[in-house]
């Protein structure tokens, strides 16, 4: 259960890192959609941000492309034992 708890800390986080970049470029969830042509879904992106789903890592790449910003920035800084495939090492 830790290793949940831990995860959804960590989606959490990352869903706050998602917004805080949407914000710094001043892009609601629904211009998202609009500058996107559709691509990103702000019913999907906004659930992102949220961690009520889960983002793949080609998605999470594909987001960063999109804001224009490197992948890392969309991650959280977290403690080297942030979940990795739901062990820990």
């Amino acid at each position: 259960m830790g290793d949940e708890q831990g995860a959804g800390e960590y989606a959490k986080a990352l869903g706050g890192r998602l917004r805080a970049v949407r914000d710094r470029q001043g892009l609601s969830l629904r211009a998202v959609e609009d500058k996107s042509g559709g691509r990103w879904n702000a019913i999907t992106v906004g659930a992102y941000e949220r961690a009520s789903r889960a983002i793949t890592v080609e998605r999470l790449a594909g987001l960063a492309l999109f804001y224009g910003v490197p992948v890392a920035d969309l991650l959280p800084p977290g403690p080297a034992s942030a979940p990795r495939g739901g062990r820990r090492a």
